[in-house]
């Protein structure tokens, strides 16, 4: 080999330079293309119906198309909250994946929320509002479709709103900030609520602070709520340790002047017991090797 005076290596005898060599050795170890070109199974859709058989107490009167709003209750800790501080009414309605297109079981898809309406007051000119409560995580890879799904079936739906939680061991500081203690909620929004924010004061939620972000059904909720020019909100209450407490639920009431505009909530409503809450919506830990 010799030395060229742009200073790159030749092999004697080839035309091509040595790291070309490599190069070309290279690709045929690593496939310029990935594997999941040739994968040809069809994206996980979802459909929302309506059950042939209602729950008990269930309302029939409302359409998904007359709800003016959405709101999300994560599992856990938004879930526990819906089912103690907001008077729901439950609908027959259902959001589930669609069996022929679901090619693989692990980590399975989620099963269809429990649909509401509120049933808490005047709000947004007496219409509608939907919730819908999440008993299991919908996995990251099927939020994408799980979302647009869901605000497909409420066309008419221009503000979403999602309760969830965020965990204390991994909120992320920066230049050595404390981190904050429960009840603290903090959240993302889109620009569609203007300068004062989802609350109609800029100081009353918290932004969550970067480096911290959402993602998954969160992150899906957003940027397709930012799409379309929705009011769009996701809302999150801190929870320190793996086992929720009242702290968690508690932080959610910073949210009572949204959720009574909704009609979600009433002025001078009972105080919720968020500790009867939280044994009814979440199992206990058993101590057993073999649960």
């Amino acid at each position: 080999q010799e030395a060229t005076p742009t200073g790159q290596v030749f092999v004697v005898g080839a035309q091509f330079p040595l790291a070309a060599m490599i190069h070309s050795f290279l690709e045929t170890l690593v496939p310029v293309e990935s594997d999941d070109d040739d994968d040809d199974s069809p994206d996980v859709e979802f459909a929302f119906s309506i059950k042939a058989s209602a729950p008990a107490g269930a309302g029939t009167a409302v359409t998904p198309e007359q709800c003016v709003a959405l709101v999300v209750c994560g599992p856990g800790a938004a879930a526990a909250y819906a089912s103690c501080a907001l008077p729901l009414a439950p609908m027959p309605w259902a959001l589930e994946v669609v069996k022929e297109t679901l090619v693989r079981t692990f980590p399975p898809p989620p099963k269809s929320p429990r649909f509401f309406v509120g049933r808490g007051g005047s709000g947004v000119g007496e219409a509608p509002v939907v919730v819908a409560v999440l008993d299991s995580a919908v996995p990251g890879d099927m939020a994408a479709a799980w979302a647009e799904a869901l605000l497909s079936a409420f066309p008419a739906a221009m503000e979403v709103v999602m309760l969830d939680r965020i965990f204390r061991a991994g909120w992320r500081t920066s230049c050595g900030q404390e981190r904050p203690q429960e009840p603290h909620l903090c959240g993302l929004w889109t620009a569609a609520y203007g300068a004062s924010g989802p609350l109609d004061r800029a100081d009353v939620l918290a932004l969550l602070p970067a480096p911290n972000a959402v993602e998954g059904l969160a992150a899906a909720l957003l940027s397709r709520c930012e799409a379309s020019r929705r009011r769009g909100l996701v809302a999150l209450g801190l929870q320190d340790g793996a086992h929720l407490g009242e702290g968690t639920l508690s932080a959610f009431e910073k949210l009572g002047p949204l959720l009574r505009r909704l009609g979600l909530l009433q002025e001078g409503g009972k105080v919720p017991d968020y500790r009867e809450a939280i044994r009814q919506n979440v199992p206990s830990v058993s101590m057993s090797i073999y649960a």
